[in-house]
């Protein structure tokens, strides 16, 4: 290939360039450069502090070529001096594209997942707008929009939780973070942003009588999934993802190996009805996963939410539940069957005992059975009381 090159001469901090014809160009600098052409588009190279600078113009004119070099070695010269070269910001969407290839890197496929949904969130208020347009007033209004509205595909009417907000409200300060960090100078608006009081959270527990039902209205492999919540306490994850070589029949346990802490990787024993479940299931697997997802084999079923809601609406069950309260369900139900707390942290895979205090939620038909033996109790004490009086009272009297 040619390469054209034009010697380009500076001295005393001014830039000349002398051209075939003889024409005399000066630029600011400080050393001696060339630009030279290869194809259509001219390059140029140059010594800065001891190091090779060979880089493309982008641009087919020999000017233009000059130009873009100055530029460069303007660049260079500022960041010496210690100034910060600010990038202009693009739109919202292309930010969150390059915010989730990060994600994709950097965290658990859970945890990407769950910023790609917050980002389809973010999307619908934010697309088309410029990375640095986007103000606090604009993140409040978000905020304050989100919270009022429905619950997808929920037929109860119900609205979207305060933490359900607050992760979207995380994702976008993570979004706005991972901007900075990659040289744009962007003020953060999420920083002056309240969450919301997310309270204690709404926990759920589900009656026996609720939980004929809603299995009788639950389609698989929604119903088996269920089951094995009420029935271990494990949480929905932690069963989509149960894989064959997990479970030991004989021992009847059911290994779990996920999770943040080493409590959260345990073993939980089989009921006899997730026994003879997990033995069905293993008999039909066509892949590592008990629970399969429908477009593959070799990866785990990723949510039953549809399914689940189905089921509830059918079987008449007004006050809504979500699939994680059948955890809470079981652990209620274990205390309330003489579970002791530490053992019943251990079954949970909590790290402490004030965690699984929280999961335990007394029905009402608990607390009337609990009410009921307080007063047995009380009215045994008073009967015991009055016939011990009585007694007292016939003893006759010593003479002396």
């Amino acid at each position: 290939m040619l390469f054209v090159i034009h010697r380009v001469i500076l001295t005393a901090g001014w830039l000349s360039v002398k051209f075939p014809s003889k024409k005399v160009i000066q630029l600011e600098g400080s050393a001696e450069v060339a630009v030279y052409k290869r194809g259509r588009v001219w390059w140029y190279h140059f010594e800065f502090q001891g190091r090779h600078i060979q880089e493309s113009s982008g641009f087919t004119t020999k000017t233009r070529a000059i130009q873009a070099e100055a530029k460069r070695r303007s660049e260079l010269l500022d960041r010496r001096a210690g100034f910060k070269q600010a990038r202009l910001t693009g739109k919202f969407e292309e930010h969150v594209k390059d915010f989730l290839e990060w994600s994709d890197r950097q965290h658990r496929a859970k945890t990407r997942e769950l910023h790609g949904t917050n980002c389809d969130t973010l999307l619908r208020f934010f697309s088309g707008k410029f990375l640095d347009e986007i103000t606090t007033g604009m993140v409040e209004d978000f905020k304050l929009a989100r919270s009022r509205e429905e619950r997808k595909n929920a037929k109860d009417g119900s609205i979207i939780s305060p933490a359900t907000v607050n992760r979207a409200l995380t994702t976008l300060k993570k979004l706005f973070n991972h901007a900075e960090k990659c040289g744009y100078e962007i003020a953060n608006p999420t920083r002056r942003v309240e969450f919301l009081n997310e309270g204690p959270g709404r926990m759920r527990v589900i009656s026996f009588e609720e939980e004929i039902k809603y299995l009788a209205n639950a389609s698989q492999p929604l119903k088996d999934i269920a089951q094995i919540i009420l029935d271990t306490g494990l949480r929905p994850e932690e069963v989509f993802r149960i894989r064959v070589d997990h479970l030991d029949f004989d021992a009847r346990t059911i290994f779990n190996p996920f999770g943040k802490t080493p409590a959260a990787r345990r073993k939980v024993t089989m009921t006899a009805d997730v026994h003879t479940t997990l033995k069905e299931r293993v008999k039909k697997a066509k892949g590592p996963f008990i629970f399969p997802s429908k477009s593959a084999a070799d990866r785990a079923i990723g949510s039953v939410r549809k399914a689940h809601d189905t089921a509830v609406a059918d079987a008449g069950i007004k006050d809504h539940f979500r699939l994680y309260d059948l955890r809470h369900t079981f652990a209620t139900r274990a205390v309330a069957g003489g579970v002791d707390l530490p053992t019943l942290s251990a079954m949970l895979g909590h790290t402490s005992i004030q965690m699984t205090m929280r999961y335990v939620h007394p029905a009402e038909e608990q607390k009337k059975i609990a009410a009921g033996k307080l007063e047995a109790f009380r009215i045994t004490g008073i009967v015991q009381a009055i016939e011990k009086s009585r007694s007292i009272a016939t003893i006759p009297a010593t003479v002396n």
